[in-house]
């Protein structure tokens, strides 16, 4: 897997998009997460243990957050309600839901790996990136996170 996010990245610097969801949401923590993220949520199904596998080419988490019960346990985690899921350092969603500023702490950067409806509020405090700024963020063009905001990355189309 860590060939795989490496050849992404270097796609991604290179102007190419297109990598899986969960490569390319790994990419988006490298530049937009915390450095020292010791937690991690996959929000989800089966498909969300490839974010946690992508992950590992950056980040150690010692707390692995799961809303489903059976990937807590194919990944060693622990099964969270959504509220302390979005509450981690990094939270990959793969299954569509609604989020408001109000659920997610200061830092905490998301991966909407499918489409998530983020509310107004939310898009005014968070900083946004797309896989067009994923490009420029991977090719040094733009700085990733600033402080301890809130940052998301969009998969696909915002």
């Amino acid at each position: 897997m860590k060939d795989l996010v490496l050849a992404a990245l270097a796609d991604y610097a290179a102007g190419k998009t297109g990598a899986p969801a969960a490569v390319a949401g790994a990419i988006a923590s490298h530049f937009l997460a915390v450095t020292s993220a010791r937690s991690l949520a996959l929000v989800g199904g089966d498909e969300s243990v490839q974010s946690l596998l992508a992950h590992q080419t950056w980040f150690s988490p010692r707390d692995i957050r799961c809303t489903s019960g059976s990937v807590a346990a194919a990944v060693g985690g622990r099964q969270v309600p959504l509220a302390e899921a979005l509450a981690a350092d990094i939270v990959c969603i793969h299954e569509p839901l609604a989020i408001a500023a109000n659920q997610l702490r200061r830092g905490t950067h998301v991966n909407a790996l499918v489409l998530v409806e983020l509310a107004d509020e939310l898009r005014q405090v968070a900083t946004i990136v797309d896989e067009a700024t994923l490009q420029k963020l991977a090719a040094g063009i733009v700085d990733g996170r600033q402080l301890d905001e809130i940052t998301v990355f969009v998969y696909g189309s915002p």
